[in-house]
């Protein structure tokens, strides 16, 4: 379906109570979808609704989450470090809500090959899309063309998602104040784990397989590389950590996905890089203040490194189960070491309100516990196992071009899921987001039709 994923790309929130991804646009436009196609074929309700024991799971778990909240509120009370009951309650609700919708829109609009390849030109270009009315126009701003800050404050105006009480756009637009790219998101990181974990693996495996098969491949290729090149240049320009940090991991990923014959001229044009990206740095004064800052200088990681820290002891002292959604913030506090509370941010912002999970492997832990954690992996091991096992059975299939489709899809589906543990284990990867929701149930569909099309071979 050409239209889910720019509806996705909308990330403004419309209130600050509810779950963020529940509070923008897309809810209600994929929830009208849902109800509409209800209408006219009553009977898909039976092939979305999950089997009988994904349902008894999701059930323990919610029952679990909602007798934590139940518990932390009475032991802690009033605290403005807490979401509190009630809010804790709503978004948990909604976050469910959410990934049911993203699950649910997906299994109803990829019933075919066919209906797969077209979200794929959906998303190539929405990304184009995105690019000339969203970051172009950004980036012209950033090389000094004034006038462009009239067209990108307008646009922010309509679609931009902001953070509560922080002075990030001011004049207007995050880009226009502190001159730096973050599209329609609410920091210029939020970008960066937008077209790294979302976007990129899957043009970085098109560009990798041999797509020969494919109508119009010379374009396709053509394409795919332009805008891979152009996303590695805006999250330079970002000039964000995790910019930096999605670049070196999707360039080790797509070395380690490459065939035998790729690895060693790749690995060759990987040393040129670093010993160009060396002279740049030495020679060139704009890069080496670019680098100096966001990397091997950066300041202000006491919140994150503490917070990590807080995370961990918070999950240490309760570790089956976790503390329960929204109340992980008391406890990071309690454990946050002494050093990483004497910092502006902190003073000014978290001291303040519930301390945010600035690292989302040790914040699921912290919230959910090792015991569903443990059983989350075990269902994405299992869906890991099963695109191995048809990956390898492709050969199968009489069809060439299915076979690269594929072959694209699975391993870009491989490449995400490292993608987004890696980061996940260093800063959060913004998972519960519609354009990577509506990414993994895709890939999740692909799984399942190209089992169905080598089964009946």
């Amino acid at each position: 379906m050409s239209w889910l994923m720019p509806f996705a790309m909308l990330p403004k929130t419309y209130t600050f109570f509810f779950f963020d991804s529940f509070a923008q646009i897309a809810i209600a436009v994929f929830g009208l979808y849902i109800l509409g196609k209800l209408y006219v074929q009553p009977q898909l309700l039976s092939t979305v609704l999950p089997k009988t024991t994904t349902l008894r799971l999701w059930g323990v778990f919610v029952v679990v989450q909602l007798c934590l909240m139940a518990y932390q509120s009475v032991k802690i009370g009033n605290s403005q470090q807490t979401y509190g009951l009630l809010h804790s309650l709503v978004s948990f609700i909604q976050m469910i809500l959410v990934i049911w919708v993203a699950y649910t829109v997906q299994k109803m609009a990829i019933q075919s090959f066919n209906d797969a390849k077209n979200f794929v030109k959906s998303i190539i270009w929405t990304i184009v899309g995105y690019s000339v009315i969203v970051l172009i126009p950004q980036i012209l701003f950033l090389l000094g063309i004034g006038h462009f800050s009239r067209i990108t404050n307008a646009v922010a105006s309509l679609f931009e998602r902001h953070w509560l009480d922080r002075d990030f756009y001011n004049n207007g637009s995050y880009v226009t104040t502190l001159f730096r790219l973050n599209g329609l998101e609410p920091e210029a990181s939020f970008l960066a784990l937008l077209l790294g974990l979302a976007f990129a693996p899957l043009l970085l495996m098109i560009v990798q397989e041999p797509i020969k098969s494919f109508k119009n491949h010379r374009k396709l290729y053509i394409l795919s590389w332009l805008i891979v090149i152009f996303m590695a240049l805006v999250l330079l320009y970002a000039k964000t950590t995790t910019g930096f940090l999605i670049i070196f991991i999707l360039a080790l990923l797509y070395w380690l996905m490459a065939p035998k014959n790729q690895k060693l001229w790749l690995f060759v044009l990987g040393i040129i890089a670093l010993v160009g990206g060396a002279l740049a740095y030495v020679a060139i004064p704009s890069v080496n203040e670019l680098l100096n800052r966001w990397l091997f200088e950066k300041g202000g990681t006491d919140n994150r490194l503490g917070g990590t820290i807080g995370l961990i002891g918070a999950w240490l002292h309760h570790p089956l189960l976790g503390v329960g959604y929204g109340y992980e913030g008391p406890y990071i506090v309690d454990n946050l070491p002494q050093w990483s509370k004497n910092n502006y941010e902190y003073m000014a912002v978290y001291k303040k309100q519930s301390y945010p999970i600035l690292n989302d492997v040790f914040g699921w832990l912290a919230r959910y516990g090792l015991l569903f954690m443990a059983t989350g992996a075990w269902l994405l091991f299992g869906l890991i196992k099963r695109a191995m096992i048809v990956l390898k059975s492709l050969g199968q299939l009489n069809n060439p071009e299915h076979i690269v489709f594929y072959r694209i899809v699975i391993k870009a589906f491989f490449v995400t899921i490292a993608a987004i543990l890696i980061v996940a284990a260093v800063t959060p990867a913004n998972v519960t987001s519609w354009p990577i929701l509506l990414m993994l149930f895709f890939y999740w569909r692909v799984i399942h039709l190209a089992e169905d099309e080598v089964s009946s071979k």
